[in-house]
């Protein structure tokens, strides 16, 4: 399983963030997504990403 480990993406209005760039559910660098190397607050680990 995989650990959340910078960096880490994520879509503004949704409540999850990922740290894989192979997750489906990843679209970094589309339109309205952000890259951050600190944990963004009151957002969930994908489930996904901690599959990997």
């Amino acid at each position: 399983m995989s650990k959340p480990e910078a960096p880490y993406y994520y879509k503004v209005n949704r409540d999850t963030y990922h740290w894989e760039t192979s997750c489906s559910k990843n679209n970094y660098p589309a339109l309205g997504w952000k890259k951050t190397h600190t944990k963004p607050s009151g957002k969930e680990q994908c489930n996904e990403c901690k599959s990997k």
